[in-house]
């Protein structure tokens, strides 16, 4: 590994600069001269052979591969800071935690500092990722991740511990703005002159059958890879999207959105709690995890 990485003095300054978007701050902060920063992010540059820094008058610049390297250095001092913490703070218990950003945004976050008054000693290490759906459980077998919440059906699950935390629902939502642009939407086949947003496991066609519409899966409209990026291009007024009830539940409270028509259909996915059974006999694993449990069986209102 010593081969293929770069010398971490060189990451260092790398960061340092970027952050300060200065090599002089960067100079400064880490005792060095202007001269040795620009040397090592020289050296920096030629272990990669890329462009990482464009200097300009009073200003740098990061190129789309700095940006990036960025990214990853930001990543791998985040972990070594939480490593040196665990080693020196040993009787503090952490749970690292892989969850969809969604589901991270709209609902565990609103809620999460009631579990931090009622279990001070626990550090929760939140790893929020978009995942293929190939890769729901990964971070798991690779011991990258203690627990992770994921959507999907009871059979995906074999051979972990799991727990149900929230069934959806699904129905179709937009932006006020949109219902102003484009509706009224006083019945549902109003919809069908409207831009549709699409998410590829998610189709339409179940909701069109359920509001007794005779018709085939939209074939055209913005597709989204991702439920969050699809929910928040509906607030911003482009377009109806079918939404789950636990990722538009925040953003239908605070009036990004707004829900169109009384319809909904039941899936046969849901939210779980995912660990490995040796994961799951950690005291904080099974603490956090029945918290989850109960907080996902309480009203909306009492969470907000």
């Amino acid at each position: 590994m010593a081969d293929r990485l770069p010398p971490f003095h060189t990451l260092a300054a790398f960061e340092a600069v970027a952050r300060h978007q200065s090599f002089a701050k960067a100079a400064e902060e880490l005792a060095l001269t202007q001269s040795a920063i620009s040397h090592r992010i020289s050296r920096l540059e030629q272990h990669l052979g890329a462009r990482c820094i464009v200097r300009g008058r009073g200003s740098i610049t990061l190129t789309p591969q700095g940006m990036q390297l960025l990214s990853g250095v930001l990543d791998a001092m985040s972990a070594l800071q939480n490593a040196c913490t665990r080693l020196r703070n040993p009787r503090r218990k952490v749970i690292r935690l892989s969850v969809g950003p969604a589901f991270a945004r709209s609902w565990l976050i609103e809620r999460l500092g009631g579990f931090y008054r009622e279990h001070e000693e626990i550090d929760i290490e939140i790893n929020a990722v978009k995942l293929a759906q190939t890769g729901k459980l990964n971070c798991l077998k690779s011991g990258e991740a203690d627990l992770a919440i994921r959507y999907g059906a009871d059979s995906d699950w074999q051979g972990y511990s799991a727990a149900k935390l929230l069934q959806s629902e699904i129905f179709p939502v937009c932006g006020p703005a949109y219902v102003e642009k484009a509706g009224p939407f006083k019945k549902p086949a109003a919809l069908l002159g409207a831009t549709l947003l699409r998410l590829p496991r998610q189709p339409w066609t179940p909701w069109f059958r359920a509001a007794g519409l005779d018709c085939g899966e939209p074939a055209q409209g913005p597709s989204f890879s991702d439920a969050g990026i699809m929910l928040d291009a509906a607030a911003r007024d482009q377009g109806v999207a079918l939404a789950r009830s636990e990722l538009a539940g925040f953003d239908l409270n605070v009036g990004r959105l707004v829900r169109l028509f009384d319809i909904s259909i039941a899936t046969d996915c849901a939210y779980y709690a995912i660990c490995p059974p040796a994961a799951a006999e950690r005291t904080e694993v099974g603490t956090f995890v029945n918290w989850l449990v109960k907080t996902a069986q309480q009203p909306q209102a009492a969470n907000a």
